[in-house]
């Protein structure tokens, strides 16, 4: 049972390593590059601006450009002069749930216009129920050979932000309902989640697909955009991931106090690395770690025990669950803020004339 449990998570680890691997290759393109400053006139310094970054902006002589500034970082934009995409596809031979992951993927790129060609009314079906899920998007033609499907996007007041937050806090919600349905045995309850997680579906992929507009504009967006999509990714996986535990406890039919630990220490997790990811502090990144570290153990524990199959089912769920919530804190650590007298006064460097500091200055 042991080595069945370390193979397991052995697995887990390297398909999430491999998949933010991927996200990095994909999403982060070529590092930072370097530019000279110019003197132009008395009182002003340019720099120009990448040949490639222009072409495919289509940036012509004349044009205004954003420019917004965030500390050390100055990040130029094209603004809201933003160039629409299509794409034609014939999803005849496509499973329904292919189409579905097309229609999904195809939003999160930044399509505004998809010509859909299929044979059936299933299919539509299968497209007409999707299409309601992504925000912004909207069936303009149909008919049995037929979908045109476009973005009305620009008449939704809805932001990166509070879409993020939203989805983080549905998340948060569904589990503590389970929580609290699974002590009660409240097994409607525990079934009814997947309508919680059609929510963060929704607010998750706008968010990609913001990113992938580039509609929103931050210090992240610019520096580490590879990195935060992957964890909106993986947030709505999680959400999956909770609405699978659920099902898999109600189908259980009985209440197991080993498994109730073990989603209140989740739950602890899971509040430590959300509230870390908006204001990250040493102290929540430790709590975070720490407990995952204590569920890893109680799993392990517990997989020792007799269970039934659905009980088994949960609780690996509930080592999916462990696993992707510490990557919100394990992959910004990097967000964590010290002063730079406050660790030169760790070092008693801060008073020396002939210290690092006197040498920074």
């Amino acid at each position: 049972m042991h080595y069945l449990i370390y193979t397991l998570m052995y697995i887990n680890t390297l398909m999430y390593i491999t998949y933010f691997t991927y996200f990095n290759l994909l999403y982060f393109n070529g590092g930072i590059m370097k530019r000279k400053v110019v003197q132009h006139g008395p009182s002003t310094l340019i720099i120009s601006l990448p040949s490639n970054w222009i072409k495919k902006n289509d940036v012509k002589k004349g044009d205004e450009l954003e420019v917004k500034e965030e500390g050390k970082t100055i990040i130029v934009s094209t603004g809201d002069i933003l160039h629409e995409s299509s794409i034609t596809k014939d999803v005849s031979s496509f499973d329904p749930l292919l189409v579905n992951t097309f229609l999904v993927r195809a939003y999160q790129k930044g399509y505004d216009t998809i010509n859909l060609i299929h044979n059936n009314l299933e299919v539509l079906k299968t497209i007409q129920a999707k299409t309601l899920e992504l925000i912004g998007y909207e069936i303009i033609e149909q008919n049995n050979k037929y979908c045109l499907i476009q973005s009305i996007s620009s008449h939704i007041e809805l932001d990166f932000d509070n879409s993020l937050r939203k989805a983080f806090i549905i998340t948060k919600q569904m589990l503590e309902i389970a929580v609290k349905a699974y002590i009660e045995k409240d097994v409607p309850t525990l079934e009814s989640l997947q309508i919680m997680d059609l929510e963060v579906n929704r607010f998750c992929n706008f968010c990609l697909r913001q990113i992938n507009k580039e509609q929103y504009i931050g210090v992240e967006q610019a520096q580490q955009s590879h990195t935060l999509y992957y964890l909106i990714e993986i947030l709505e996986e999680l959400g999956d991931v909770f609405k699978r535990m659920a099902n898999y406890l109600a189908n259980s039919r009985r209440k197991n106090p080993g498994i109730v630990h073990l989603m209140q220490l989740l739950f602890e997790q899971y509040e430590a690395a959300y509230s870390y990811f908006y204001k990250s502090t040493a102290e929540k990144a430790n709590q975070a770690y720490r407990t995952s570290v204590e569920l890893d153990a109680a799993i392990e524990n517990i997989l020792d025990t007799k269970l039934t199959t659905n009980e088994i089912l949960g609780v690996y769920s509930i080592m999916d669950g462990v696993h992707i919530i510490s990557h919100f804190t394990t992959t910004r650590l990097d967000f964590l803020k010290d002063s730079e007298q406050g660790v030169l006064k760790k070092l008693n460097l801060a008073d020396s004339d002939s210290g690092l500091f006197s040498a920074v200055k």
